[in-house]
């Protein structure tokens, strides 16, 4: 059975328009806009409105999200703001910080997702952490997992953390990624992992790794919405 799927990422307030239906959306973070990223009550009224309606209208079932290193309002939320946002969503958005969940399909496949904020230090940013942390954080994904969302590129798995593009030309053609989570990655089966953080990384879908950003280094709009399929041909209940 094929499950259809849809991922962004990096989207930093800019909600695009999705036309062509999926089974479920993916969204590896930094979804709040810019200009209100530090004000957590500004926010909260964000998700619970705009964003909420967005995901509402999208042609998905399900969409399983991640934060990013600017989304503050994510960093230490209560089970309370997280019940907000899921009844505005109508129960249609599922938040994970470091977990995973299953989506059944209709023939009772269980597709495992786990999603991950974390991302290398390079600033007091949120869900940042030394590589040492990391590789606690990635103990949890499990060793078989279908998808995983990670805001975070792992490192030189291809060019998908690399800044390809840099008005400054500081980290021009640098990796940029997580050594943990390619680490990890080595020590698990798992069929696809969508990214962002980097926005001008390589958005090509290479050894099952994906960067989907959709803005580019200056926060424009520069990529499409990233879509594909993967084939289930065994129940796994």
């Amino acid at each position: 059975m094929k499950l259809k799927i849809v991922a962004i990422s990096d989207m930093h307030g800019k909600l695009p328009v999705i036309k062509e239906p999926a089974d479920i959306m993916l969204i590896a973070g930094d979804i709040v806009p810019l200009e209100i990223q530090f004000n957590k009550e500004f926010s909260k009224q964000w998700f619970e409105t705009t964003f909420a309606s967005w995901i509402k209208s999208l042609p998905v079932e399900k969409v399983y999200m991640t934060a990013g290193n600017h989304d503050f309002y994510f960093q230490g939320i209560s089970n309370a703001q997280l019940a907000d946002l899921k009844y505005a969503t109508d129960y249609k958005l599922v938040y994970l910080k470091n977990e995973f969940t299953v989506h059944k399909l209709d023939d009772g496949t269980e597709v495992q997702i786990f999603g991950t904020p974390y991302c290398t230090m390079f600033g007091t940013w949120p869900f940042m952490r030394e590589d040492a942390s990391l590789k606690e954080h990635f103990k949890h994904i499990p060793d078989k997992c279908d998808i995983i969302i990670a805001h975070n590129p792992p490192y030189a798995w291809n060019k998908s953390d690399m800044i390809l593009e840099d008005p400054r030309n500081r980290y021009i053609d640098e990796h940029c990624g997580s050594r943990p989570l390619t680490e990890r990655l080595k020590e698990i089966d798992f069929k696809l992992l969508v990214c962002g953080h980097i926005h001008s990384g390589d958005h090509s879908l290479v050894d099952k790794v994906v960067n989907v950003s959709i803005v580019n280094e200056q926060y424009n709009s520069a990529y499409e919405p990233f879509y594909t399929e993967l084939e289930f041909n065994e129940k796994n209940i």
